[in-house]
Protein backbone atom coordinates (compact mmCIF):
# COMPACT_ATOMS: atom_id res chain seq x y z
CA UNK A 1 0.00 0.00 0.00
CA UNK A 2 2.56 2.12 0.56
CA UNK A 3 4.14 2.03 -2.75
CA UNK A 4 0.93 3.13 -4.05
CA UNK A 5 0.68 6.00 -1.88
CA UNK A 6 3.19 8.26 -4.14
CA UNK A 7 0.92 7.36 -7.10
CA UNK A 8 -2.09 8.75 -5.67
CA UNK A 9 -0.42 12.37 -4.35
CA UNK A 10 0.22 12.70 -8.21
CA UNK A 11 -2.98 12.23 -9.60
CA UNK A 12 -4.21 14.53 -6.85
CA UNK A 13 -1.56 17.08 -7.65
CA UNK A 14 -2.29 16.63 -11.66
CA UNK A 15 -6.31 17.19 -10.52
CA UNK A 16 -5.63 20.30 -8.70
CA UNK A 17 -3.33 21.84 -11.15
CA UNK A 18 -6.26 20.93 -14.46
CA UNK A 19 -8.90 22.50 -12.07
CA UNK A 20 -6.29 25.80 -11.76
CA UNK A 21 -6.04 25.76 -15.62
CA UNK A 22 -9.59 25.70 -16.29
CA UNK A 23 -10.88 29.14 -17.81
CA UNK A 24 -13.44 31.59 -16.18
CA UNK A 25 -16.08 32.32 -19.08
CA UNK A 26 -18.28 33.64 -17.15
CA UNK A 27 -16.67 37.17 -17.48
CA UNK A 28 -15.96 36.93 -21.25
CA UNK A 29 -19.58 36.24 -21.51
CA UNK A 30 -20.88 39.21 -20.16
CA UNK A 31 -18.19 41.57 -21.59
CA UNK A 32 -19.85 40.16 -25.07
CA UNK A 33 -22.92 40.52 -24.42
CA UNK A 34 -22.33 44.11 -23.09
CA UNK A 35 -20.58 44.49 -26.37
CA UNK A 36 -23.61 43.44 -28.69
CA UNK A 37 -25.95 45.55 -26.53
CA UNK A 38 -23.91 48.45 -27.44
CA UNK A 39 -23.76 47.74 -30.62
CA UNK A 40 -26.89 47.34 -31.45
CA UNK A 41 -27.78 50.42 -30.08
CA UNK A 42 -25.99 52.35 -32.02
CA UNK A 43 -27.92 54.94 -34.69
CA UNK A 44 -27.97 53.21 -38.32
CA UNK A 45 -28.77 55.18 -41.21
CA UNK A 46 -31.48 53.83 -43.03
CA UNK A 47 -32.99 53.73 -46.68
CA UNK A 48 -36.46 54.89 -47.21
CA UNK A 49 -36.87 52.72 -50.44
CA UNK A 50 -39.76 54.11 -51.51
CA UNK A 51 -38.41 57.81 -51.28
CA UNK A 52 -35.49 56.58 -53.04
CA UNK A 53 -38.10 55.25 -55.77
CA UNK A 54 -39.86 58.38 -55.95
CA UNK A 55 -36.79 60.43 -56.33
CA UNK A 56 -35.61 58.41 -59.22
CA UNK A 57 -38.99 58.50 -61.24
CA UNK A 58 -39.18 62.30 -61.16
CA UNK A 59 -35.67 62.92 -62.08
CA UNK A 60 -36.51 60.59 -64.82
CA UNK A 61 -39.61 62.54 -65.72
CA UNK A 62 -37.36 65.73 -65.63
CA UNK A 63 -34.65 64.13 -67.89
CA UNK A 64 -37.02 62.91 -70.26
CA UNK A 65 -38.66 66.20 -70.75
CA UNK A 66 -35.52 68.19 -70.84
CA UNK A 67 -34.42 65.00 -73.82
CA UNK A 68 -38.04 66.43 -75.37
CA UNK A 69 -37.41 70.37 -75.48
CA UNK A 70 -33.92 69.70 -76.21
CA UNK A 71 -35.30 67.90 -79.70
CA UNK A 72 -37.97 70.01 -80.12
CA UNK A 73 -35.41 73.02 -80.30
CA UNK A 74 -32.95 71.18 -82.57
CA UNK A 75 -35.57 70.82 -85.30
CA UNK A 76 -36.94 74.34 -84.49
CA UNK A 77 -33.37 75.73 -85.39
CA UNK A 78 -32.99 73.38 -88.82
CA UNK A 79 -36.58 74.43 -89.82
CA UNK A 80 -35.68 78.12 -89.38
CA UNK A 81 -32.02 77.84 -91.42
CA UNK A 82 -34.02 75.96 -94.13
CA UNK A 83 -36.46 78.22 -94.02
CA UNK A 84 -34.32 81.07 -93.84
CA UNK A 85 -31.53 79.79 -97.07
CA UNK A 86 -34.37 79.12 -99.29
CA UNK A 87 -36.53 82.67 -98.75
CA UNK A 88 -32.92 84.75 -98.45
CA UNK A 89 -34.53 86.94 -95.56
CA UNK A 90 -32.61 86.35 -92.85
CA UNK A 91 -29.17 87.01 -93.83
CA UNK A 92 -25.80 85.28 -93.56
CA UNK A 93 -25.22 85.95 -89.72
CA UNK A 94 -28.39 84.86 -89.04
CA UNK A 95 -28.17 81.69 -91.29
CA UNK A 96 -24.83 80.94 -90.28
CA UNK A 97 -26.00 81.00 -86.47
CA UNK A 98 -29.35 78.85 -86.45
CA UNK A 99 -27.32 76.24 -89.25
CA UNK A 100 -24.27 75.97 -86.78
CA UNK A 101 -26.06 76.16 -83.40
CA UNK A 102 -28.51 72.95 -85.15
CA UNK A 103 -25.82 71.25 -86.07
CA UNK A 104 -24.14 71.82 -82.50
CA UNK A 105 -27.31 71.40 -81.21
CA UNK A 106 -27.92 67.66 -82.84
CA UNK A 107 -24.49 66.40 -81.63
CA UNK A 108 -25.25 67.28 -78.34
CA UNK A 109 -29.01 65.88 -78.30
CA UNK A 110 -26.99 62.78 -80.22
CA UNK A 111 -25.02 62.37 -76.83
CA UNK A 112 -27.90 63.12 -74.50
CA UNK A 113 -29.89 60.09 -76.32
CA UNK A 114 -26.76 57.97 -75.85
CA UNK A 115 -26.01 58.70 -71.94
CA UNK A 116 -29.87 58.62 -70.79
CA UNK A 117 -31.09 55.09 -73.18
CA UNK A 118 -28.45 53.44 -71.51
CA UNK A 119 -29.82 54.07 -68.08
CA UNK A 120 -33.33 54.32 -68.53
CA UNK A 121 -32.79 50.37 -70.24
CA UNK A 122 -31.62 49.41 -66.32
CA UNK A 123 -33.88 51.72 -64.42
CA UNK A 124 -36.83 49.35 -62.94
CA UNK A 125 -39.35 49.75 -60.83
CA UNK A 126 -38.87 46.93 -58.50
CA UNK A 127 -37.59 48.52 -54.96
CA UNK A 128 -34.65 45.57 -54.70
CA UNK A 129 -33.58 47.67 -57.18
CA UNK A 130 -34.07 51.36 -55.84
CA UNK A 131 -30.73 51.98 -54.42
CA UNK A 132 -28.93 50.76 -58.30
CA UNK A 133 -31.46 52.35 -60.23
CA UNK A 134 -30.80 55.66 -57.72
CA UNK A 135 -26.72 55.36 -58.74
CA UNK A 136 -27.36 54.59 -62.45
CA UNK A 137 -29.48 58.06 -62.43
CA UNK A 138 -26.66 59.75 -60.53
CA UNK A 139 -24.20 58.48 -63.17
CA UNK A 140 -26.23 59.55 -65.80
CA UNK A 141 -26.81 62.94 -64.38
CA UNK A 142 -23.16 63.68 -63.81
CA UNK A 143 -22.77 62.47 -67.24
CA UNK A 144 -25.46 65.26 -68.80
CA UNK A 145 -23.91 67.98 -66.38
CA UNK A 146 -20.74 67.44 -67.81
CA UNK A 147 -21.88 66.94 -71.29
CA UNK A 148 -23.66 70.10 -70.55
CA UNK A 149 -20.55 72.27 -69.23
CA UNK A 150 -18.66 71.22 -72.56
CA UNK A 151 -21.33 72.70 -74.84
CA UNK A 152 -21.07 76.33 -73.48
CA UNK A 153 -18.05 76.81 -74.53
CA UNK A 154 -18.76 76.16 -79.07
CA UNK A 155 -22.11 77.68 -77.85
CA UNK A 156 -20.69 80.76 -76.63
CA UNK A 157 -18.18 81.04 -79.03
CA UNK A 158 -21.05 80.98 -81.73
CA UNK A 159 -22.85 83.26 -80.03
CA UNK A 160 -20.62 86.18 -79.73
CA UNK A 161 -19.34 85.77 -83.00
CA UNK A 162 -23.05 86.49 -83.89
CA UNK A 163 -23.05 89.73 -81.93
CA UNK A 164 -19.82 90.99 -83.06
CA UNK A 165 -21.17 90.13 -87.20
CA UNK A 166 -24.61 91.66 -86.43
CA UNK A 167 -22.91 94.47 -85.06
CA UNK A 168 -20.51 95.21 -88.01
CA UNK A 169 -23.30 95.13 -90.04
CA UNK A 170 -25.34 97.09 -88.66
CA UNK A 171 -23.02 99.64 -87.44
CA UNK A 172 -24.26 99.70 -83.91
CA UNK A 173 -22.60 99.50 -80.12
CA UNK A 174 -23.27 95.66 -79.25
CA UNK A 175 -21.42 95.90 -76.01
CA UNK A 176 -24.63 94.94 -74.16
CA UNK A 177 -25.17 91.89 -76.29
CA UNK A 178 -22.01 90.97 -75.36
CA UNK A 179 -22.51 91.46 -71.38
CA UNK A 180 -25.76 89.55 -72.11
CA UNK A 181 -24.66 86.74 -73.88
CA UNK A 182 -21.85 86.29 -72.05
CA UNK A 183 -23.60 86.69 -68.55
CA UNK A 184 -26.31 84.20 -69.36
CA UNK A 185 -23.42 81.48 -70.32
CA UNK A 186 -22.05 81.81 -67.14
CA UNK A 187 -25.02 81.52 -65.14
CA UNK A 188 -25.68 78.50 -66.60
CA UNK A 189 -22.93 77.10 -66.07
CA UNK A 190 -22.54 78.14 -62.67
CA UNK A 191 -25.94 76.50 -62.30
CA UNK A 192 -24.80 73.31 -63.96
CA UNK A 193 -21.18 73.38 -61.85
CA UNK A 194 -23.79 73.37 -58.25
CA UNK A 195 -25.52 70.15 -59.93
CA UNK A 196 -22.58 68.64 -60.56
CA UNK A 197 -21.23 68.57 -57.49
CA UNK A 198 -24.50 67.86 -55.65
CA UNK A 199 -25.22 64.51 -57.82
CA UNK A 200 -21.13 63.32 -56.88
CA UNK A 201 -22.20 63.85 -53.24
CA UNK A 202 -25.36 62.01 -53.55
CA UNK A 203 -23.86 59.26 -55.85
CA UNK A 204 -20.49 58.98 -53.37
CA UNK A 205 -23.32 58.73 -50.21
CA UNK A 206 -24.99 56.28 -51.93
CA UNK A 207 -21.83 54.09 -52.87
CA UNK A 208 -20.75 54.35 -49.21
CA UNK A 209 -24.14 52.89 -48.47
CA UNK A 210 -23.97 49.74 -50.72
CA UNK A 211 -20.33 49.14 -49.76
CA UNK A 212 -21.70 48.79 -46.17
CA UNK A 213 -24.82 46.36 -46.83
Amino acid sequence: MKDNEPLLNEDKKTSNTDENNVIDTSNIDEQWNSLTQDWQSQPVEKTDIQALLKQTKRRTAWAKTCLGLNIIATVGLFISFIYGIFKGEFGTPWNIYLGGGGFMSLIFVYYEVKIRAKTWSQISDSPDKAIENALAGCESSMKYMALTKWSCLPFGVLANWFVYSIGQQGDKPVLGAFIFINVFIAVMYLITELIHRKRKREFKKLTDKVSNL
